[in-house]
């Protein structure tokens, strides 16, 4: 088992997930993001101060971050879920190579730190 299956995965989620929710969001709350959607959530911060504004986009990494954490949690504890990379000697599940998914997130070592471009949520 690789640590590199562990690490494609990570950099996968947080390219393709992560960041790209993060973003959207952004988008969604500076007027970058078109639809009717994002201008419902405008209107609904439209009298809402640039401070007050500016809490909410440092939030958003937080929230997506809480979501990945329970996926994570949810794909670990379900016995019925495999998930998995492919990898040149076949499919490693990613279970077994982690001793905690949802841990593979966070620290300077983790997935976030290691491959998000995206701000952190700090407290």
């Amino acid at each position: 088992m690789s640590q590199a299956a562990l690490d494609r995965f990570g950099q996968l989620l947080m390219k393709k997930v992560r960041d790209e929710a993060v973003t959207d969001w952004k988008m969604i709350i500076d007027g970058r993001m078109k639809g009717e959607s994002a201008e419902k959530v405008r209107a609904l911060l439209r009298d809402v101060s640039d401070t007050d504004k500016k809490l909410v986009l440092q939030l958003i990494p937080g929230v997506v971050d809480t979501v990945l954490h329970h996926l994570l949690w949810a794909a670990e504890q379900e016995a019925d879920l495999q998930l998995g990379m492919k990898m040149k000697d076949g499919i490693e599940e990613l279970r077994d190579i982690s001793d905690g998914l949802p841990g593979e997130l966070y620290s300077d070592e983790g997935w976030i730190s290691r491959f998000s471009e995206e701000d952190r949520f700090i407290l």
